[in-house]
């Protein structure tokens, strides 16, 4: 199933279905894979052993058997007699002490979360240093972030891509254990001898960011790439430490005309409309509804010329995603074309691309909730969009200053998880309240802080600030879970 995470063939109504916890129990028309060796000597009766110390150990097994078969296989495709025999006990033994196959993911993930913050805290607080000292800290946390991801590449990986995969009931999880780099952040800032208040909002999405990049290359099991980026991703977060944040104009940019109208015109070949049949249905019921009939119902096409272009719904869907943010992409810099300089064309395009999510709810749930309901293929696919997005930034970008690869992958991917959060909690209406901040974002790494205050100043006009803690707090509904963290530094 390696590929096709999820997607169970019966005839012409191909449909998405969600893996069981178990597929071991599932009917199959073949041979059971092999059980995989266990990690640890099979369990042996201690005469003088304490329930709770079986129990624990027993625990610790399964943990420890969860961060492999992840590593091994992917969440999607671990089954529960995978887990249990790298674990070395029984399959009833794991539903002793857990529910279900997530149950013990999750409760894996706050381990290895808990044990990683340790560290990473530890060396946050470290030694104090002379030199730029109110960053020292942050720089440390930043090396020991990275070598978590080098030393423990199994584990991180479990903890930065397999989460995504389980859905809502990790969304809670993720929060808890970002708030603890995104307090690190703003505690250092604080503490600057010219100290900057950043929007808490803003200092969610960089670190978003940096966990964007990290997670790309634990997924191309490539750790070792970032192992020298400590320090250059630390140099981009300080980029933003300008009073120039503070004082960053809103204002609700004009409507303009969104790709909803080009996939509802005539004109287009079987191909294409089944493209958007697919983006439709999944961001009105979900990336799991999709199948071969309903796609070819609403293309207007027989089912064969479905299954005739692509393998599967899947495929489908991500070429459709994939169609559509190329179209945003291109729309969005059609819309700088005319712009005097690259500052005032990002500014521009950053404006028609948060309109257009803001306005096309097709196209804000395809690229930001429903790919990731996609799976591992999913995230390729998001990966492959962001990293295009980051070369067109790079391109333009003026030479000096052009920021690193992986720092435009950085900004980028913080861009991104701010429209993926106001996607997924249906506030895309809010973002073109925003395009200052993601200007800023774009543009302050690249020309410098008080130059892209400028810029934004100059395209965007002197509108209300939203520099204060309060405002943005009744702007962003994310900045409300963070409002604790911003009062107490």
């Amino acid at each position: 199933m390696k590929g096709n995470e999820g997607i169970s063939r019966s005839g012409p109504g191909v449909r998405l279905r969600r893996p069981s916890s178990d597929d071991s129990e599932a009917p199959s028309t073949g041979a059971a894979p092999p059980t995989p060796e266990a990690l640890f000597p099979k369990l042996v009766p201690r005469r003088n052993a304490s329930p709770k110390a079986v129990s624990d150990h027993q625990r610790a097994r399964l943990h420890a058997a969860m961060i492999e078969a992840c590593a091994r296989y992917g969440y999607t495709e671990a089954t529960v007699r995978e887990i249990a025999a790298l674990a070395g006990v029984s399959k009833k033994t794991l539903y002793k002490h857990f529910p279900s196959k997530e149950a013990c993911f999750l409760s894996t993930y706050d381990l290895v979360i808990r044990d990683a913050v340790a560290r990473i805290s530890a060396a946050y607080k470290g030694e104090p240093s002379h030199e730029r000292d109110w960053a020292a800290g942050l720089c440390r946390a930043f090396e020991a972030f990275v070598a978590e991801l080098v030393e423990r590449p199994k584990p991180s990986r479990l903890a930065l891509v397999d989460v995504l995969l389980i859905g809502p009931p990790a969304q809670e999880p993720i929060e808890r254990a970002q708030k603890h780099f995104v307090w690190m952040i703003a505690r250092s800032l604080a503490q600057a001898p010219d100290p900057v208040s950043l929007p808490p909002f803003l200092i969610r999405s960089l670190t978003d960011g940096i966990w964007f990049v990290a997670s790309t290359r634990l997924l191309e099991g490539k750790p070792a790439t970032i192992s020298e980026s400590g320090r250059e991703l630390l140099d981009w977060i300080l980029a933003y430490h300008a009073p120039a944040v503070e004082s960053l104009p809103r204002g609700a940019p004009p409507r303009r005309r969104h790709s909803a109208s080009r996939r509802d015109s005539a004109g287009h070949d079987e191909r294409t409309r089944m493209l958007y049949a697919a983006a439709e249905i999944a961001a009105r019921r979900g990336y799991r509804s999709l199948s071969v009939g309903e796609i070819a119902e609403r293309a207007g096409v027989r089912p064969d010329a479905v299954t005739a272009e692509f393998d599967d719904p899947s495929e489908c869907f991500l070429a459709s995603l994939e169609l559509l943010c190329v179209q945003a992409l291109a729309d969005a810099l059609r819309e700088s074309r005319d712009a005097e300089d690259w500052p005032t064309g990002v500014c521009r395009a950053t404006r028609a691309l948060l309109c257009q999510i803001a306005e096309d709810r097709v196209f804000a749930r395809t690229a930001f909730v429903e790919s990731v309901a996609a799976g591992p293929a999913g995230a390729g696919r998001r990966t492959a969009l962001i990293r295009g997005f980051a070369g067109a930034l790079l391109r333009r970008a003026p030479t000096e200053g052009r920021p690193s690869p992986l720092v435009a992958e950085a900004i980028v991917g913080s861009v991104w998880s701010i429209a993926n959060r106001a996607a997924a909690e249906e506030r895309t209406g809010q973002l073109p309240l925003l395009a200052g901040h993601v200007s800023f974002l774009l543009l302050a790494p690249v020309i410098g802080a008080t130059a892209a205050h400028e810029a934004i100043l100059a395209e965007f006009g002197n509108g209300q600030s939203m520099g204060s803690r309060e405002g943005l707090l009744r702007l962003h509904p994310d900045a409300t879970q963070l409002k604790s963290i911003a009062g107490g530094i």
